[in-house]
């Protein structure tokens, strides 16, 4: 079976996520989206400096599926910042949303003047600003000054988004299957009436597509996500969605079309219930064809959330029929400084209406995560992630499962990546290991990352890869070179492999592989980003190739 990252895409309720709110006092969270890639597999968020971000602050990118996956900031320029993820094998296209927790005392507080005596005609003091409004910092006042932050309701009406286009032309096997064009709007309003503190979003897209695997191959208008949100503060405890989303506290069960309700209490935590249908996970999302109702509680140890748990319970029900009972356990600690540890587990229940398990309890998902980050010095990650398929009426894949594979079939990861930092060189190595019910097999890459090795202002990144698959086995070596000009950036990649296919006549079994790609960014005028990318893949008398370009603008 191929349990390929398409398969965790899939899973829509069976995702990670460590999206426990921490927004009060300790941290700022920023709102972000991808706005581009690298071909090493780290992504550029659109907040820099000017957000003071800084290397080291934390991330988390929720994409559609409510799959959350954390990343560490390793590089930071004026507008935008470049993040490392944990889980490298995560599927996060451009225009993915999340956050960067910032904490608050990185604000810079006003300097202490000198105070002077007023002459004896002095003005008297003007009067005081209306509540909400910013007033001048005077010597004697406190540091941070003495009006409040204005509430959301008192804030402008601000409409922030983006408008896309990206087209991929791919040849692979004689075949044109993996070709698409996409155009979409994606757009929130916050405070959309003037007065009332909510937030207003959508995203939606036009697709075409030559997918093979796919059952409507053609066009498609895709509506992943539209509605309404308010509260959830300190200032608006009472928090609720309605709409197509992913609830905020509880995204792990999946995109839903319907309302949830929730509220927080004075120290931070957080219950809440949802009601509403599943789209289904296909091009159309279709609704309507299973029901669900959940609730769900989210502890924690203050107001920071730095410390927090959350325990949810999901029911479903397919065309009237009763389908899932799924409990997700979550945790976290997110110190400012030192280790990190996130962790989520997906518990399915079964019954004897469930004919293909031959238990009561099934881990259908699970995944930890260990992180910590040395300033200046180096890192280490280590994550695990265990998945297998529940036994549910629900269908959430295109192809149909055997009665064996819904019952054996699973897979457990292990990764780990550690770097250390020597002046300007970077070195770091991966490791990954895997089992499934028939085999096993991993990777091992070790290499070197240094700065102003092939030309001033660029990035050199030389390494050696081992990599034991389900099918085939390579081993090779890659180069990528990355620089920053004045019309843009440009990364390039190389990579030459050795391949053996297992199972494959001798004369046919083994050959060499080459790979080059090359992305481009640049900025096109009028706020328009333009990121043109090629790939080209060659063995012996084979090749494929891909060509795109994503075209978008911020607003």
């Amino acid at each position: 079976m191929n349990w390929s990252t398409s398969f965790r895409a899939a899973l829509a309720a069976s995702s990670f996520a460590i999206a426990a709110i921490a927004q009060d006092d300790s941290f700022e969270q920023l709102s972000l989206r991808i706005s581009t890639l690298r071909p090493n597999g780290a992504f550029v968020i659109d907040r820099g400096q000017n957000d003071l971000v800084q290397v080291g602050d934390r991330v988390v990118l929720t994409p559609r599926n409510g799959a959350a996956v954390p990343g560490t900031v390793i590089e930071v320029g004026e507008r935008t910042s470049v993040v490392e993820v944990v889980d490298r094998s995560a599927v996060l296209p451009i225009g993915t949303k999340g956050h960067v927790l910032v904490p608050r005392a990185r604000r810079a507080v006003k300097p202490v003047e000198t105070p002077t005596v007023p002459p004896p005609n002095a003005e008297p003091p003007p009067p005081r600003k209306d509540a909400g409004e910013e007033e001048e910092w005077k010597p004697g006042m406190p540091l941070l000054g003495t009006t409040r932050a204005p509430r959301p309701e008192e804030r402008k009406r601000t409409m922030t988004g983006r408008v896309y286009i990206a087209a991929d032309v791919v040849r692979t096997l004689d075949s044109w299957s993996h070709s698409y064009l996409d155009t979409g709007l994606d757009f929130e309003v916050d405070n959309p009436r003037g007065n009332d503190g909510g937030t207003l979003f959508f995203h939606g897209a036009f697709n075409w597509s030559t997918e093979a695997a796919s059952e409507r191959s053609g066009t498609d208008i895709r509506l992943y996500e539209v509605g309404y949100e308010h509260g959830g503060t300190r200032f608006t405890p009472l928090h609720w969605q309605v709409g197509r989303f992913l609830p905020r506290e509880m995204p792990e069960f999946g995109l839903l079309d319907g309302g949830a309700i929730g509220y927080r209490r004075e120290g931070g935590d957080r219950v809440g219930a949802s009601f509403g249908w599943l789209p289904e996970l296909d091009e159309d999302l279709d609704s309507f064809g299973d029901m669900q109702v959940a609730a769900w509680y989210v502890w924690n140890a203050d107001i920071t959330e730095r410390v927090s748990w959350g325990l949810g319970y999901q029911k479903t029900w397919h065309r009237f029929d009763q389908d899932r009972d799924l409990v997700v356990v979550k945790w976290r600690y997110l110190p400012a400084e030192g280790w990190t540890f996130a962790s989520t587990v997906w518990i399915d229940f079964y019954t004897g209406r469930d004919e293909l398990k031959d238990r009561d309890i099934g881990l259908t998902r699970g995944n930890a995560f260990v992180s910590r980050r040395w300033q200046g010095s180096g890192g280490i990650d280590l994550s695990w992630d265990h998945e297998e398929y529940p036994d549910i009426l629900r269908r959430e894949l295109p192809q149909t499962l055997t009665p064996i594979t819904l019952a054996d079939a699973h897979q457990d990861r292990l990764s780990f990546h550690a770097f250390t930092t020597t002046g300007s060189v970077r070195w770091f190595t991966r490791l990954t290991g895997w089992t499934d019910e028939e085999r096993d097999g991993g990777a091992v890459e070790v290499g070197f990352e240094v700065d102003d090795m092939l030309g001033k202002g660029a990035r050199t990144v030389i390494a050696g890869f081992d990599v034991q698959g389900l099918t085939n086995d390579v081993l090779g070596a890659r180069i990528e070179q990355g620089a920053t000009y004045g019309w843009g950036r440009l990364d390039l990649l190389g990579e030459v492999g050795f391949v053996h296919h297992q199972g494959f006549p001798d004369n046919r079994d083994d050959l060499l592989q080459y790979r080059f790609g090359a992305i481009a960014t640049t900025d096109l005028g009028s706020g328009w980003d333009g990121i043109f990318h090629a790939d080209v893949t060659l063995w012996d008398d084979d090749s494929s190739f891909a060509v795109g370009v994503y075209l978008q603008r911020h607003f």
